[in-house]
């Protein structure tokens, strides 16, 4: 069988980069100063090296947890029928060493197993400092779904705020899509889904504080009481950017 692995030049901070041709464009290497990725192969959720687990609830429903011989290694992020507020996600509990203009980028690679309901909204993307309420996060740039499998995509700079643009994708349930954020030029971010560009049409505007810190988050949840629910399967986060 042929290999799918293939490399190029990439225009995203002009770097080689390798790439599975077969499985949505997925990420496998890039030459970059600075390389971050997690597989979540471990036998235990590990929150002390990198993540902080968010778990809104009120007994421990929403924990991130390693489901039990996930294929190349799954993070479950789950919401359940319970009419309480939940919310459960990562992140690097505010520490932010990535750098806006170092030519970051971010990508994801997961599903919604079980597609958001009612008022719960799914980010997965950067962030600045977190919050538990979505839409007072200060700083963001991730993609988004509302209530839905349809995504969307988002950028905050604070200053220059682009909010929920539609995509056109809409994803199934289970199925597993590779979600990336170019921001190698900070007046033009870019977002990309199974390796094609989404919501081209648009201008995404992050350039207010050019060394912008940020750090990775993935969440989902629901800011007020309800049977609503909603369940991420994240496979790998991955980072690269310039040492300076």
């Amino acid at each position: 069988m042929a290999t799918t692995i293939r490399g190029k030049w990439s225009g995203e901070g002009n770097r080689i980069r390798y790439y599975d041709s077969a499985n949505n464009n997925e990420t496998v290497k890039v030459i970059a100063d600075v390389f971050f990725s997690d597989d979540f192969l471990g036998k235990a959720f590990d929150v002390t090296n990198w993540w902080t687990a968010l778990d809104v609830s009120a007994a421990g429903l929403t924990t991130p947890v390693l489901v039990a011989d996930g294929a190349s290694g799954l993070l479950s992020l789950p919401l359940d029928a319970t009419s309480e507020v939940q919310l459960s996600g990562v992140t690097w509990g505010d520490h932010r060493p990535l750098i806006l203009n170092q030519g970051l980028v971010f990508e994801a690679r997961l599903a919604l197993s079980v597609l958001p309901t009612g008022a719960v909204v799914f980010c997965a993307g950067l962030c600045g400092d977190h919050n538990a309420a979505v839409n007072t996060v200060a700083e963001s740039i991730w993609f988004r779904a509302d209530g839905s499998g349809a995504i969307t995509v988002e950028t905050d700079d604070t200053v220059n705020e682009t909010s929920v643009i539609a995509t056109g994708v809409t994803l199934t349930a289970g199925l597993f899509a590779v979600l990336k954020i170019d921001c190698s030029d900070i007046t033009s971010v870019k977002f990309y889904i199974n390796g094609s560009q989404v919501a081209a049409g648009t201008t995404f505007n992050m350039s207010q504080v050019a060394a912008l810190k940020l750090q990775p988050v993935v969440r989902i949840g629901k800011e007020a009481a309800a049977t609503t629910v909603g369940t991420v399967q994240l496979d790998y986060i991955r980072a690269w950017q310039n040492r300076a």
